[in-house]
């Protein structure tokens, strides 16, 4: 059995897993918004997630811990460091991402307002005016044909 770290060096070892599950968290969010939803993209991605958090603890452990043991404290920060960016961090960054996208829109909303709005009005005017063109000129078509299908009195045959 190894020796217990220095209190020190747990808190050290559970700032970094805090951060690692941080940047997890992150990562999760990024694939969802890149992917989209659903609940077998959900399943999948919460898997993957599973497994990338497993390497990304005992990675840290064997690489940059001061025990260089995996230990439960430091799954525990992952989950929590994720956990953190859920509820805290990422309504922050998507208003944030919400608020920027509303500004580098508004000016193509403002070339919308001015110059496609009122072509596909003016487009919509022309093709009900065809519309109605083309309702008229069937209808009197329609109507004359009408009157030459009457047949002539003198060959009218009665029994």
């Amino acid at each position: 059995m190894a020796p217990s770290p220095a209190p020190w060096a747990v808190l050290g070892d559970v700032l970094w897993c805090l951060g690692l599950g941080c940047l997890l968290g992150a990562a999760r969010d990024a694939v969802r918004l890149a992917l989209g939803e659903g609940p077998v993209r959900c399943f999948f991605r919460d898997i993957a997630v599973f497994a990338a958090a497993a390497v990304l603890v005992c990675g840290f452990a064997a690489g940059a811990s001061a025990g260089g043991l995996a230990r439960w404290y430091m799954s525990a920060a992952v989950l929590l460091g994720a956990v953190s960016w859920r509820w805290t961090v990422q309504p922050a960054v998507h208003r944030a991402a919400a608020a920027l996208a509303e500004l580098a829109c508004r000016p193509l909303r403002l070339v919308h307002k001015m110059l496609v709005r009122p072509a596909q009005m003016r487009l919509q005017a022309a093709q009900s005016r065809r519309r109605a063109c083309r309702k008229a000129k069937k209808s009197a078509k329609i109507k004359k044909s009408a009157e030459k299908r009457l047949q002539k009195p003198s060959k009218v045959l009665y029994n």
